[in-house]
């Protein structure tokens, strides 16, 4: 060992060094060089003498076979070894931290960390068939709103609702299992409500449909100068929120890049809505309905799906030392279960108070209620985020996420706008239409490591 040794260099008559070791204990340890043979003798308490072959020295040529080695080489690696001063400790210490694990020993603040993200999100929209019309001035009140007629133009309709940028938020925390190189981990997101309202009031606003009675396209007036005082809205909805709880086991590395496997379990559901409400009072007293007669129409349309499946990913992580790169991969797997509601009525009050009530516009009898059905199916997610590491725990990060559902229903594409006011055959009907569904989103925020 280095502290029971002396260890001194001093020369000789030739002018060669003698390497001289002296133990603690009493024994001696003599090394000179033999310029005849080439050969060195080490002189031992005993007197025994060993022969030891001399290293060629610096300058000289080593033949080995049909190799030649340059001894140059040899003895400038041998004293000019690699400064300490060269090494990153710290990247040194992070790699040897990523696959270690976290003992209980190691008291470095990274083995918990808790992330926050502020989220602006899109989402795919469900599009709706012609919502609300108007006319030209001057349009007769039959024709006012009617489809396929040159004096008519759309308010609304064949637009794409609940597609507008939302804010929303998202929580990522958990642990490494101390003594292992695995972790736990929980995340939670919620994307807020991307519904929006729109209200017709002015002029000529009419609801158009298809009477399959009359085999011709109708509208229902709801304000018409000197005829009907009325409003006409348009109310949707869009909620969204998801829940992961996995393991996290690093799998392989390269250099400063580290590749993680990912398992566990998967949660996700969105609701949306589409709701069309009218109401009027009747001007003019005609077809013989009593001036001052109060009309109220309500169809509302809502949708869920909800998935529960397992949970299968990959992460990685680039550490550039002050700063990281992620991206994530994963795919849940298993079942999502469908549902929609739909409900409608007419009110009809008369100027005396006296009240009927009848089936909605959209939603009839053979279209309302309630509606499910139950698949497999798979939700993929991809995400990419930058981390900025502004001390031993706190980070700073930028990223972009989507997640994408194969399956799905909407409020819109439930909408049927042919109508029977008779209920004699099945129209409206329930097409439960599925489609597919994503949600993006940029996200900012910090993450604490304790």
């Amino acid at each position: 060992m280095l502290g029971l040794f002396d260890l001194s260099v001093s020369g000789q008559d030739a002018g060669l060094p003698e390497l001289t070791i002296q133990e603690a204990a009493p024994q001696t340890v003599d090394l000179s060089e033999n310029e005849t043979n080439s050969t060195q003798s080490i002189v031992a308490q005993d007197g025994e003498t060993t022969a030891v072959e001399e290293a060629p020295k610096g300058g000289e040529e080593l033949e080995r076979g049909s190799e030649t080695i340059d001894t140059n080489a040899l003895a400038e690696d041998h004293l000019e070894p690699r400064r300490i001063r060269d090494i990153d400790l710290n990247l040194f210490e992070n790699r040897l931290k990523l696959f270690r694990g976290y003992d209980d020993w190691d008291n470095d603040q990274i083995g918990r960390w808790a992330r926050v993200d502020y989220l602006i999100s899109w989402r795919r929209g469900t599009r709706t068939p012609v919502l609300a019309t108007t006319s030209t001035p001057g349009t007769p009140i039959e024709d006012a709103g009617v489809l396929g007629l040159s004096s008519t133009s759309s308010l609304m309709g064949s637009n794409t609702l609940n597609d507008d940028s939302t804010p929303g938020i998202r929580i990522d925390f958990g642990r490494w299992i101390p003594g292992s190189d695995a972790a736990i981990g929980a995340r939670f997101y919620s994307m807020f409500d991307a519904g929006s309202s729109h209200t017709f009031d002015d002029g000529i606003v009419t609801r158009p449909f298809f009477n399959v009675d009359a085999n011709e396209a109708q509208s229902l007036p709801v304000n018409f100068p000197g005829s009907e005082a009325g409003s006409l809205t348009i109310d949707s909805t869009a909620k969204m929120i998801g829940t992961d709880v996995y393991v996290m086991r690093p799998w392989r590395s390269s250099g400063i890049a580290r590749l993680n496997f990912i398992a566990g379990y998967q949660f996700s559901r969105f609701d949306e809505s589409v709701q069309i409400s009218n109401n009027s009072t009747n001007l003019d007293g005609r077809n013989s309905i009593p001036i001052g007669t109060q009309l109220e129409v309500t169809d509302s349309f809502r949708t869920k799906n909800v998935f529960h499946g397992g949970l299968l990913g990959l992460s990685s992580d680039i550490d550039g030392g002050d700063y990281t790169v992620s991206f994530l991969a994963k795919v849940g797997i298993g079942g999502v279960d469908h549902t929609i509601i739909t409900s409608g009525q007419t009110i009809i009050t008369d100027p005396g108070g006296g009240s009927n009530t009848l089936d909605g516009l959209f939603v009839r009898q053979s279209n309302r209620g309630e509606f499910k059905r139950s698949r497999f199916t798979a939700v993929p997610e991809f995400s990419v985020r930058y981390t900025k590491h502004l001390n031993d725990s706190l980070d700073f990060s930028l990223g972009y996420s989507i997640i994408y559902w194969g399956h799905a229903v909407q409020p819109g594409n439930q909408i049927d706008s042919n109508v029977d006011m008779t209920n004699a055959t099945s129209q409206p009907t329930m097409p439960f239409e599925v489609d597919h569904y994503w949600a993006q989103s940029l996200n900012m925020g910090v993450t604490f490591r304790y």
